[in-house]
This record gives C-alpha cells, sequence and structure tokens, in this order.
C-alpha cells in the first residue's frame, strides 16, 4: 500500500470526478516500483486529457466562477507533464525522476485536489 488511500472526506460530491482522482492515487502508488515510470507517465497523459476536460466540462455547466483559475492550474501541470516526459526519454536523467514526479504528484494531490477541487463541489448539484 502506498503512502495515500482515499477518504470519503476526499470526494468533490462528484462520483466520476472522485473515481478519477482515485486513479491520480493510484499512479502515486505505482511509482513505488522505479520500473513501472514510464507507464506512470503514460498514464498521466490519460489522466489529464480525460479528467482535466470531464472536470472543467462539468465546471462550466455549474457556472463556476474560478472556471479560468482551475483552468490555469491544469494548465500548468500539463506543462509540468510534458517537461517531465521529455526528461525521461534522456536515460542520464530518467533515473533520477521518480522522487521528482512523486513529490510533484503528492504536492498536487494535496493542493489541487483537496483545496482546489474541494472548493467546486459546493457548486455541483
Amino acid at each position: 500500500m502506498g503512502d495515500f488511500i482515499w477518504k470519503p472526506e476526499y470526494s468533490v460530491g462528484d462520483d466520476h470526478l472522485d473515481d478519477q482522482h482515485k486513479g491520480l492515487i493510484e499512479l502515486i502508488d505505482m511509482l513505488e516500483n522505479e520500473s513501472r515510470m514510464g507507464e506512470v507517465l503514460e498514464r498521466l497523459e490519460v489522466y489529464v486529457d480525460e479528467h482535466f476536460r470531464d472536470e472543467e466540462r462539468i465546471l462550466e455547466n455549474a457556472s463556476y466562477p474560478d472556471i479560468v483559475a482551475h483552468k490555469q492550474q491544469h494548465k500548468a501541470f500539463e506543462e509540468w507533464l510534458a517537461v517531465s516526459r521529455r526528461a525521461f526519454r534522456e536515460p542520464e536523467v530518467a533515473s533520477m525522476l521518480r522522487d521528482s514526479i512523486r513529490a510533484y504528484l503528492k504536492s498536487w494531490l494535496v493542493n489541487h485536489i483537496m483545496v482546489s477541487d474541494k472548493d467546486y463541489s459546493s457548486w455541483l448539484d
């Protein structure tokens, strides 16, 4: 078992988004095994493509007032992921990336999902 487990208080009030957030926790846990880093980066790309678009659509439909700032946070994550994927292709850097990626994802989990995402939960039906 990894560092994080899903707790009911993490819920943003939408089962689909909650399930996607649980998937991010699983990806963080997968980084316990350095050999899975490439897989994690690929799955993060899918996560970004699916989850961010789903979440943004839901927030737009809910007329969430801070949608622009929320999208900017997503854009920053996408840029970080692109840089990480490029760095992973460099053999001399790849072995050092795992701890950095885990730290970033843990920070994202705490600072984005548990704070920014929780802020919109009252706007969801």
